[in-house]
């Protein structure tokens, strides 16, 4: 036979058939309580006939009614009285690699029509205030042009990084270090996430350009990432490719691409403007995720355990030591 719990005020009781006992005790006394009983053991009841009745006649029931009230806290104990609680939930972070081109065309002035700020300036203002949202998350940040560099592995130091971030600029164009290795970036941002036991890692991939060094092909740098289960969201920023005549749209397919096989999305902001809004989506897609509620059960059964035994102490004592003594 399986008997339902009892709840009241937040405590439940696991056994609540155990308070029949606490009924049979009240019976018990009620059924003592109409009994007649002498308040004084003795021979011949009529030496006391036309005494008043002192307040010890009077409390002859009391033990009975203190070790009655007893029972029934033991009882209560008994039935288990626990209180559900829930356990205090934590977020579950997500690992982010921030992996930004420094190619010499990041220099380029077209993010906003009226100061005219560079792509790389944009870019670089952008992921710090991107980064300094995630509080919950550790971040890293990784610079590519012809080759890829973790400049600062993932933290929850959003100074440190902001500081890393500051420091960045694109490299000149005249430089041995230009270029656009979209596959060795890819690549590096997985590896920088290869280790990390993040329910969910994500990369956030800026260029302003389509490949043009494949030391790593693009492909190649995808698979990588689906097999480490990393998702790529891209940024394809600016108007385009600068030429003689204005800006020549670009198709960025190797972002597209690497977007859409990883899980990701593809987004091509041309303005600062359009950046900020661009980071504003991402932050709304990756939210760092709520364990499963838990629950705990805290025993209550100290209190009644502790009045019923002192209630029936009490009873005892009253009972031998004032009640039946010897006046």
């Amino acid at each position: 036979m399986t008997f339902a719990s009892i709840e009241f005020d937040g405590w439940t009781l696991l056994d609540p058939w155990l308070l029949v006992i606490a009924v049979l005790f009240v019976l018990a006394a009620m059924w003592r309580q109409w009994q007649p009983r002498a308040a004084l053991p003795s021979a011949q009841t009529q030496l006391f006939a036309g005494l008043p009745r002192t307040l010890r006649t009077r409390c002859v029931h009391l033990p009975l009614w203190l070790s009655t009230m007893g029972a029934m806290a033991l009882s209560l104990a008994v039935a288990r009285p626990v209180r559900r609680e829930v356990v205090p939930q934590h977020e579950q972070g997500i690992d982010i690699v921030l992996t930004i081109d420094i190619s010499s065309s990041m220099g380029v002035e077209d993010t906003d029509d009226s100061k005219r700020p560079r792509r790389i300036d944009a870019a670089r203002e952008r992921a710090t205030e991107f980064a300094a949202s995630r509080t919950k998350d550790r971040v890293a940040f990784v610079a590519f042009s012809r080759y890829a560099e973790l400049r600062c592995p993932p933290t929850l130091d959003e100074e440190a990084l902001a500081a890393f971030l500051k420091s960045t600029d694109a490299v000149p164009g005249d430089s041995e270090l230009d270029g656009t290795a979209i596959g060795v970036a890819i690549a590096k941002s997985v590896k920088v996430l290869e280790t990390s036991d993040a329910k969910s890692r994500v990369v956030v991939l800026l260029s302003d350009g389509e490949t043009t060094v494949r030391t790593i092909e693009v492909e190649e740098a995808i698979k990588l990432a689906v097999d480490a289960k990393v998702r790529i969201h891209t940024i394809g920023l600016g108007r385009g490719q600068p030429s003689p005549f204005g800006f020549r749209p670009l198709e960025f397919s190797d972002l597209k691409s690497a977007a859409e096989k990883t899980g990701g999305r593809f987004f091509q902001p041309k303005t600062d403007r359009d950046l900020a809004e661009v980071y504003a989506d991402i932050d709304r897609l990756e939210k760092s995720e709520l364990e499963d509620p838990r629950y705990r059960y805290v025993d209550g059964f100290a209190w009644p355990l502790g009045i019923g035994l002192l209630a029936v102490l009490l009873a005892l004592l009253l009972e031998v030591l004032w009640i039946r003594g010897a006046p």
